[in-house]
């Protein structure tokens, strides 16, 4: 029997002073929730500022430190878990796609399997705690909008600084483009070709572009993608392999098996049972 990972909304966690699905700033002095031991995802943006603090954060299967003057960036559909120490203290901050002012914008730290983390020097922690205390106190959603702008701007910039190469994919057009392409259709079409359709390019000049700026084809995004979300699937439902196969557009389970084993190293149930 299908169990599909937990997805949550900010309406079904908060009472919010605006529209329920789109904005909430809690100031964390300590944590209320320092363990969450079950995987699941969200269905909005979210910021996670540590001021003070340790402990750890699994996003996407992926365990990074956290500690004081860390940001961790979680996008729709990403699964996380954390387990953080009770004296942990900071902002978490979470905003639905509506939001934000250009919702259209594939920020750098939100692209599909871009690093979800940055270390903060003293200086930038400063100048965002001082950001988000004014976002905090705001109760005009208009005015919220606009810092959170300045906010993503902010982290932005020292994004691009710690992590030029993840940066590269967001910066140019075409790419940017086809990641967020890549986003609503990976479960149906895994070729190249499509994607080029859609962009009006040949799939070669897309490989090409996608290798030149960031290192990855265009085919080899394609294929992470499916890999992750099928990680996520085994992982964190009960939801055979074959059901998974049927869902990531893989007509045949044998050769779904076999893309995943020869992708990861692992057999979809070895991999299930290990995670």
């Amino acid at each position: 029997m299908r169990k599909p990972l937990p997805t949550l909304g900010i309406e079904k966690i908060f009472n919010l002073p605006y529209k329920q699905e789109d904005f909430k700033i809690m100031h964390h002095t300590p944590i209320n929730m320092p363990v969450i031991e079950e995987a699941h995802k969200h269905d909005f943006f979210m910021l996670l500022v540590i001021d003070k603090g340790h402990g750890t954060h699994s996003i996407d299967f992926r365990e990074y430190k956290a500690g004081p003057y860390t940001v961790f960036f979680l996008a729709p559909g990403q699964a996380h878990q954390w387990r953080l120490s009770e004296n942990t203290q900071g902002y978490q901050v979470m905003f639905s796609g509506d939001f934000m002012l250009h919702n259209n914008q594939l920020w750098p730290f939100f692209a599909p399997a871009s690093i979800p983390f940055l270390q903060l020097n003293t200086e930038e922690h400063r100048q965002l705690t001082i950001e988000l205390s004014l976002m905090e106190k705001e109760t005009t959603a208009n005015i919220v909008q606009h810092r959170l702008q300045i906010v993503l701007l902010l982290l932005q910039h020292w994004y691009m600084n710690a992590h030029p190469v993840e940066t590269a994919a967001a910066s140019s057009h075409l790419i940017n483009r086809f990641l967020q392409l890549l986003e609503k259709h990976y479960a149906q079409d895994s070729e190249v070709s499509y994607y080029a359709g859609k962009l009006h390019v040949t799939p070669s000049y897309l490989n090409q572009v996608c290798k030149k700026e960031t290192g990855t084809t265009a085919g080899e995004y394609i294929r992470e993608r499916i890999l992750l979300e099928a990680r996520r699937m085994l992982a964190l439902t009960t939801m055979d392999v074959k059901e998974i196969a049927w869902t990531l557009g893989f007509n045949d389970s044998s050769y779904f098996s076999r893309f995943f084993k020869k992708y990861s190293g692992q057999a979809p149930l070895d991999f299930r049972r290990q995670a």
